[in-house]
């Protein structure tokens, strides 16, 4: 048997060189704070710092999609290997819903 044989229905091709890619994963987070520029998550798992991450969250029951930058990582958890983690992450170009959501949820006006 090859190294590569075996239930695979499909042909697979060796990558030659560099290949780069993207992946996308779903976890559910737990939102300790959030402001107008960012927030503070916590999860399972780390995520690195400088990456852009796309968050969901709903508020009204409306679901909101913000692109943010992971600016903080650090770990919570009593054991070396592993989390929970706190995550600081800097919203870019927030949707306006979003924005006056959090000056709602502080009790803020727009003209704070």
């Amino acid at each position: 048997m090859t190294p590569f044989a075996d239930r695979r229905a499909r042909v697979r091709y060796d990558v030659v060189g560099k290949l780069e890619g993207t992946l996308e994963r779903s976890e559910t987070a737990r939102l300790v704070n959030i402001n107008r520029t960012g927030a503070l998550v916590e999860t399972t798992r780390p995520i690195a710092v400088g990456t852009i991450q796309t968050i969901q969250m709903t508020f009204d029951g409306w679901p909101t999609r913000v692109n943010s930058r992971v600016r903080h990582l650090a770990r919570i958890g009593q054991t070396p290997d592993s989390g929970p983690y706190a995550v600081g992450v800097e919203f870019l170009s927030p949707p306006d819903a979003l924005v006056a959501s959090i000056a709602q949820l502080a009790g803020e006006t727009q003209s704070d």
